[in-house]
């Protein structure tokens, strides 16, 4: 039986049992952390080394925790608390809250709900928010969609995060934990503002997950805008999804991500085409023959027999989407890139979702639209 599947069915049972799953996500995962500093802010914790029960924290009391060779150092406002392999601050209310800020690289404080674990991992210090299901997926539905968008839109990016989590929880199981805080699993920044609109509409769609036909769990792929077209799965990652179809959305055209400009020097374009495999020689192609539009996506930029895949220009160039056409103005001295859209293109595009549940869509509808033929699920109906 694969991790996943042992993952799915521990947190299942415990579902079924009436518990709170908890999730394990590393924290400032990207960060080579030497010292930070912590404060309970709502809430009894609990502080622990190595597994003995050290004392209670107050609120507002400051902790700060920094490395010493193979151990961790724990400071109080009485001084050195002791050396330890691992710290736990650990809470037992759900409304309970602390702040984390790394002191070692400097960073942003932010604010997280749950238990904290910290121990010393690869020269640096690995902390893990351990924190409930429903507070993970509506950290991660501001973090990823942001404040101020209707219940229906939030619904549906609930039911997406909590696809992927529980499709990945096995990600980082060699690590020790479930998923980071990094954009390759989902953005998660803590508890920010805990916008009610946000929370209601994660309870609200509790425990729901998007399958295939085959009762597998779906790559809920999303984006911020896709330009009036979505993209099929192969196109950008090369491999070919049943439920990730392209569609032409109607409903992104007025988001702010809709459209975008860039302007390039002709001879670094005409540099750039010419390493790719255009021309005889660098720098003497007429200019005029750049000219490319899309009506609908395509894949690759042609100029008569030469291609190269837009995907590929999106990457090198750094562009906000791979759709754009290529104008050549009057003068010829550069190439203006018109493009529509921001991101891969793949599945859900955020800003056109946002725009269905402003003009009355159901959630499920909204899920409908933007992946093919799926089915919308409890959790606990998957085994």
């Amino acid at each position: 039986m694969s991790r996943v599947a042992i993952c799915m069915i521990m947190f299942l049972f415990a579902a079924k049992k009436g518990y709170t799953a908890e999730i394990f996500i590393s924290i400032f995962n990207e960060y080579n952390l030497t010292a930070l500093v912590i404060s309970p802010g709502n809430g009894n914790y609990t502080v622990t080394g190595d597994g003995l029960k050290l004392y209670a924290a107050e609120e507002n009391e400051i902790l700060y925790v920094s490395m010493a060779g193979e151990e961790l150092v724990l400071r109080g406002h009485t001084g050195v608390l002791g050396s330890f392999q691992e710290i736990s601050i650990s809470q037992y209310e759900k409304d309970g809250w602390y702040s984390f800020m790394p002191v070692d690289p400097l960073h942003e404080r932010r604010y997280y709900h749950g238990s904290l674990q910290l121990s010393i991992e690869f020269g640096r210090i690995k902390a893990l928010n351990i924190i409930a299901e429903d507070l993970y997926i509506a950290g991660v539905v501001e973090a990823e969609s942001g404040l101020g968008w209707h219940d229906m839109y939030y619904r549906a990016q609930s039911v997406i995060c909590r696809t992927y989590l529980y499709g990945n929880l096995a990600r980082h199981a060699d690590e020790g934990f479930h998923l980071c805080d990094e954009v390759h699993c989902q953005v998660y920044k803590g508890q920010l503002t805990s916008d009610e609109v946000i929370e209601k509409a994660v309870k609200y769609a509790e425990g729901l997950v998007i399958t295939g036909t085959d009762s597998t769990l779906i790559t809920a792929a999303f984006h911020s805008n896709c330009g009036g077209q979505t993209v099929n799965s192969e196109e950008v990652w090369l491999v070919r999804r049943p439920y990730l179809r392209s569609v032409n959305d109607p409903f992104c055209s007025g988001g702010r991500s809709s459209s975008w400009e860039r302007k390039i020097d002709t001879h670094d374009w005409g540099g750039y085409l010419y390493e790719m495999g255009l021309g005889d020689s660098e720098g003497t192609t007429d200019p005029y023959i750049f000219r490319f539009n899309q009506n609908f996506r395509e894949t690759h930029y042609s100029i008569g027999g030469f291609r190269i895949p837009l995907s590929k220009i999106r990457n090198d160039w750094n562009l906000r989407s791979a759709f754009f056409d290529v104008k050549v103005p009057d003068q010829g001295s550069s190439i203006l890139l018109r493009g529509r859209g921001h991101g891969h293109g793949v599945g859900l595009c955020q800003e056109g979702a946002m725009e269905m549940a402003a003009k009355g869509y159901n959630f499920i509808d909204i899920l409908q639209f933007y992946y093919t033929g799926i089915i919308i699920t409890d959790l606990t109906d998957l085994y």
